[in-house]
């Protein structure tokens, strides 16, 4: 649906736990009472000219302490500001949810480093203990392996992006992000899932969004353990195995969403201390998915068996 974003009225909503009043209507976010007083993000569609000038290529990124901006060629443009503002210059004729796809991903996740906040690349369920997470390079299958576990009534807490935080007591956890999978039409097909709509009619015709057959309240859980996906082609005779120390620190700093602000802001030190202090309260294993265990029934099983025998 190509959208004109010609009425400014404003929306809100409980996006990771913060109050956020959008002029985007937002697509799977639950809705909130509207409270001006009490007020986290606002996104806003910008008028005038775009802060960005000029682009070479058609992604752009520029990270400074204070304010952000990333251009998306024949999507939108974004300014993301302290942890609280997002203004978006929507490109003439795009779609809304090629904008969401953008808005969600780098832009949020900038948001979230903004405020000290680590969005993990990693797809999350909730088991008894907490929030387990899924992470992974493009194409592990975090939201697949999510997805099954959505199946056999794990709840879904978030797909692809997780953002970590730390409570009071020094505990790390997360809000409910996006609650949809974005799936392929053979996993939709597996694991019996209704597709709602295709993911992008330029950007991703591959994929489909589906709901999760069942989601958690909207509240903060602990994260409790976090899955490292691999592809191998080979079996293992341990698929799961722990990693700790300086290994489960470069895992959290490569799974990071969106390292660009890292690397444009040049926070290398305290990235590094964020994750290390992450590394120190949840269970790290690195899940080796092999020709055996890829997918379906088995890997499942692997899972099912390995987080009952954690007491989840």
């Amino acid at each position: 649906m190509k959208v004109g974003f010609n009425t400014r009225a404003t929306h809100a909503y409980m996006l990771c736990g913060w109050r956020t009043h959008s002029e985007i209507p937002l697509t799977s976010v639950p809705t909130s009472v509207k409270d001006d007083w009490n007020l986290d993000i606002t996104i806003q569609i910008a008028t005038g000219h775009s802060p960005i000038a000029k682009r070479v290529g058609r992604f752009m990124f520029q990270h400074s302490t204070e304010c952000s901006l990333i251009g998306i060629e024949d999507v939108a443009d974004f300014e993301i500001s302290e942890g609280r503002q997002i203004r978006v210059w929507p490109a003439a004729g795009a779609a809304q949810k090629d904008i969401e796809i953008f808005l969600f991903g780098p832009a949020w996740a900038t948001l979230c480093h903004q405020r000290g906040i680590l969005p993990l690349h990693a797809s999350g369920i909730v088991t008894g203990t907490g929030i387990t997470a899924f992470a992974g390079r493009s194409g592990a299958g975090k939201s697949t392996t999510a997805a099954l576990l959505n199946s056999l009534g794990y709840e879904l807490i978030a797909d692809d992006i997780l953002p970590v935080s730390f409570n009071q007591n020094s505990m790390p956890g997360a809000w409910p992000y996006i609650r949809r999978l974005k799936l392929h039409r053979d996993s939709i097909d597996q694991l019996a899932f209704r597709p709602t709509e295709i993911v992008s009619e330029t950007l991703d015709k591959e994929k489909y969004f589906v709901l999760p057959k069942c989601a958690p309240d909207p509240k903060w859980r602990r994260l409790e353990r976090l899955y490292l996906l691999e592809n191998e082609e080979t079996d293992w005779h341990i698929p799961i195995e722990q990693i700790t120390g300086a290994d489960a620190v470069r895992a959290l700093v490569d799974q990071t969403y969106h390292f660009n602000f890292i690397l444009g802001t040049q926070r290398f030190g305290d990235h590094l201390a964020l994750c290390t202090r992450l590394a120190s309260k949840i269970l790290i294993y690195r899940l080796r998915r092999s020709p055996v265990n890829h997918e379906g029934k088995e890997l499942g099983s692997l899972i099912c068996a390995h987080l009952e025998g954690a007491g989840a």
